[in-house]
This record gives structure tokens, C-alpha cells and sequence, in this order.
């Protein structure tokens, strides 16, 4: 005796009623595969396969952390939050490695030294340099995160 199992994608329907002589195992759309609902999302993260846009999702992370430490009156450093090279990977798109995307990423790295050599009370002020540093050179070079961005502004 035989099984017949419907494996079906986006927008299909999965029930199939039994054949003559082969058992059939009814499938619910949630149960395994793709349902409508997941075809329907958009992806999440587009360029997941570039080094670069993996460390600005990395970064973005941090920020968040580094975020909710500044907030709570907590000392941030280097340690906990080194920074992250980004501007020596193979970005998603190659037009960006101008001579301006270097001088943002040069004025990101003093504005990431400056936050972690000042003491918890000061932090603030060079987290939302930091910040603003990110949201220049994305005005700019690639302008997706922005919204993301923007709400790792302090409040």
C-alpha cells in the first residue's frame, strides 16, 4: 500500500481526496510548506548574501543595545561594542565605494571612538553624533535602512 502526499507551493491548495487503491494524507495549507499568508510577506532581508549588509544589520543591532544602555544611564564601550569594519566588504552595490562613502565611514569611525571615550553622562550626546553620522551617509548611499535608522534615535 502506498501514500500519496501533496506537497504543494504558494497559493496552491493542498487537500487531495484519495485515489482508488492509494491512501491519501490530507494536508492543512499551515502545516508544512508555503502558505498564502508567507507567499504574501515581503522578504525581510534582500541582501543577506553581502558582507556589508550583513554587518549593517549587525550594527543596527548594536545600536539598538547601545541605545537602551545610553537611556538607562549605563556605560557603553569597546569592548562590548567593537566597531565593525564595514567599509572594507563587498557592499551590495559597488557604485557606493566612492570617495565620499570612505569620508562617511571615516567620520563614522571618530564618531564611534568619541562615544566609547566618554564617560556614561556624555554618552548621549556622542550616541546621537553617532547616529547621525549613520543617518548622513544613508541619505545618501542607500536609503532602505533609513526608517530603521531613525528609530534609533534618542528620544
Amino acid at each position: 500500500m502506498g501514500i500519496y502526499l501533496g506537497l504543494v507551493a504558494c497559493n496552491q491548495n493542498t487537500n487531495h481526496d484519495s485515489k482508488a487503491g492509494v491512501d491519501s494524507i490530507k494536508m492543512e495549507s499551515k502545516s508544512l510548506l508555503d502558505t498564502s499568508e508567507d507567499c504574501a510577506k515581503p522578504t525581510k532581508y534582500p541582501n543577506q548574501d553581502k558582507p556589508m549588509a550583513l554587518m549593517m544589520r549587525q550594527m543596527a543591532d548594536d545600536a539598538q543595545k547601545m541605545k537602551d544602555k545610553v537611556e538607562a544611564g549605563e556605560q557603553i564601550d569597546a569592548n562590548e561594542f567593537p566597531l565593525i569594519r564595514f567599509h572594507l566588504v563587498e557592499p551590495t552595490d559597488p557604485d557606493v565605494l566612492q570617495p565620499q562613502f570612505y569620508e562617511n565611514a571615516r567620520l563614522f569611525q571618530q564618531a564611534h571612538k568619541a562615544m566609547m571615550s566618554v564617560p556614561a553622562n556624555k554618552q548621549k550626546e556622542m550616541y546621537t553624533a553617532y547616529i547621525n553620522q549613520c543617518i548622513n551617509c544613508h541619505q545618501t548611499y542607500c536609503s532602505g535602512p533609513l526608517k530603521r535608522i531613525r528609530k534609533l534615535v534618542l528620544n
